[in-house]
């Protein structure tokens, strides 16, 4: 039998169809669309996580805000918010991160201060008796000292005042510790230094009349009596009453 162009075409047909079944069939199932969250609704969710202290909950809605809708109205308030479920979690180094980038990018919004606040909250959780390292001490007084800056008008200045008076006080403390550290150890000149400072930065804290008194001494014990005279006489003239000014007289009647 001749086969003629139109009847292979014929047998062609049935064969292509079933192919194409075939591959309907047995190919890999098509991945379903993920739908889209709404906004509003995460943003209520997590807010009702937050206030709850269900923090994960909290976290994952807010975080689907940002990935998802990264241009929403609700996206801003949402980078505030991650930072809310980090405190109340005791993760204070991601919270000041999230504070920090906040304040940061939206100075003019109305709760940039609070951030700026909650900043320095989180760094003031990690401070530490003054035998230890400083650091967070550090970071608090800068986030708190730029909220005073730049907010002076906040409902968060007179608190930030008091913190700020307090981490000032903290510091003080520091370098009045490590520079009787360095004096004992015979440390002169990094006594020298560690006192300077103190008197320098920290004039209010309520130690000068004691840092006057131990450059007194750390200068007679490097050989440098003249300055020795000058400082002891210093702290004789501008803190007459202190119990330090009575060292200082002797000092002065033994070098003159």
């Amino acid at each position: 039998m001749t086969i003629t162009p139109n009847h292979k075409i014929s047998l062609i047909i049935p064969f292509l169809a079933a192919l194409a079944l075939y591959a309907t069939g047995c190919g890999p199932a098509k991945t379903a669309v993920k739908p889209r969250s709404d906004p509003q609704a995460q943003y209520l969710k997590g807010s009702a996580a937050l206030s709850g202290e269900r923090y994960d909950y909290a976290e994952a809605a807010f975080k689907d805000i940002l990935e998802e809708h990264p241009l929403s109205p609700y996206a801003v308030e949402a980078e505030l918010l991650i930072g809310d479920v980090y405190y109340g979690m005791g993760k204070y180094d991601e919270a000041a991160a999230f504070y920090t980038n906040f304040a940061a990018l939206h100075p003019a919004h109305p709760r940039a201060s609070y951030a700026l606040f909650q900043k320095g909250m989180s760094y003031l959780r990690g401070v530490l008796t003054i035998d230890r390292d400083q650091t967070s001490t550090k970071k608090a007084l800068f986030a708190i000292e730029d909220l005073i800056g730049a907010y002076p008008q906040s409902q968060f200045d007179g608190a930030a005042r008091e913190i700020a008076g307090f981490l000032r006080m903290r510091l003080a403390e520091r370098e009045f510790y490590v520079g009787r550290f360095y004096f004992k150890g015979k440390n002169y000149k990094g006594a020298l230094a560690r006192f300077r400072d103190l008197l320098k930065e920290y004039p209010e804290a309520g130690y000068s009349d004691q840092a006057l008194y131990y450059i007194g001494e750390s200068y007679l014990r490097l050989g440098e009596d003249g300055l020795a005279r000058e400082v002891f006489t210093t702290l004789v003239t501008d803190f007459p009453e202190s119990p330090y000014a009575s060292g200082a007289r002797t000092r002065l009647r033994q070098e003159g």
